[in-house]
């Protein structure tokens, strides 16, 4: 799997997706203005259409950077650690939360004892459950640290982190220097969100 050409895409995907809001959030605000200028149609009504278009550009404005921080660090994840085929991905639960839904995700592992429940998140911040996980799915990363997962054919990028973040705090603190600095070069080491 081109790691370049996945990050591409879903960056492309997050630029046209801030496009078409800011399309649809300014017209939204421009409509009412433009009929009131023109005398077509004067409604108070019609501020609410401004509200709404503000307030979808207020939203944006929010939860846009967290998609770039998200995606950078799928990127960081990418380039410092190889794809590994999981069997499959299966959905325990979904939450819903300001940074999107968060999924809790078992990531088929063939070491025993290495499937731990994970906190999944589209890098996006889409809301659906990507489709294709039960077939396999690629991971790069460290599971005591997290890492990301690749479902093949949509080429959605999850990022993925332990559900009890406490309960692998003494597998992190016995790693070894070298898989700390990883970790910590791709953003990894720090528990987040």
């Amino acid at each position: 799997m081109e790691v370049n050409r996945l990050l591409k895409r879903n960056y492309s995907l997050l630029i046209k997706g801030i496009l078409l809001r800011l399309v649809i959030f300014g017209v939204l605000c421009a409509t009412p203005v433009v009929l009131a200028k023109t005398g077509t149609w004067d409604s108070p009504v019609l501020a609410l259409l401004s509200v709404a278009g503000v307030l979808g550009f207020v939203l944006m404005a929010y939860r846009f950077p967290f998609a770039l921080l998200s995606l950078r660090r799928c990127g960081k994840v990418l380039q410092e650690y190889p794809l590994e085929f999981r069997r499959g991905m299966s959905r325990k639960s979904e939450s819903r939360t300001k940074y999107g839904t968060v999924f809790t995700v078992r990531v088929k592992a063939d070491e025993p004892g290495g499937s731990p429940l994970l906190r999944a998140v589209d890098a996006l911040e889409r809301h659906r459950w990507p489709e294709g996980t039960e077939d396999g799915v690629w991971f790069a990363g460290d599971l005591p640290f997290g890492g990301v997962v690749v479902v093949p054919g949509s080429d959605t990028l999850l990022v993925v982190r332990p559900q009890d973040w406490d309960k692998f705090a003494r597998e992190r603190e016995q790693a070894d220097a070298a898989r700390v600095e990883r970790a910590k070069r791709t953003l990894l080491a720090q528990r987040v969100r």
